[in-house]
């Protein structure tokens, strides 16, 4: 007969296992259904709603857009003037070692 630890080990590895996919079953169950209705509300929805939906969607992409044009610009400067930093540098070290 195994000890008891063990037995209060397998019980609790069935537990936390058996509670493990339920947890995730009901959440596979619950995206189903706001995905479904999701899809029920676009197709009952009229042409005026799903414009007005498309139009806060670009909007929202080009405010995006901005956003990113910004960082591709401020990340271009930072490579920018970490190569000229880098050029000067390497140049004073040369002269410093030709000496």
């Amino acid at each position: 007969m195994p000890p008891p630890n063990v037995k209060r080990l397998v019980l609790t590895a069935a537990v936390v296992s058996i509670t493990i996919t339920g947890t995730l079953y009901g959440a596979g169950l619950k995206t189903d259904q706001e995905i479904s209705e999701t899809v029920k509300k676009r197709q009952e929805s009229t042409f005026d709603e799903q414009f007005k939906a498309l139009q806060d969607m670009r909007s929202n992409l080009v405010a995006r857009r901005g956003i990113l044009e910004n960082q591709i610009r401020d990340l271009d400067a930072r490579v920018l003037e970490k190569q000229q930093k880098g050029i000067g540098g390497d140049n004073k070290d040369q002269s410093n070692g030709e000496r």
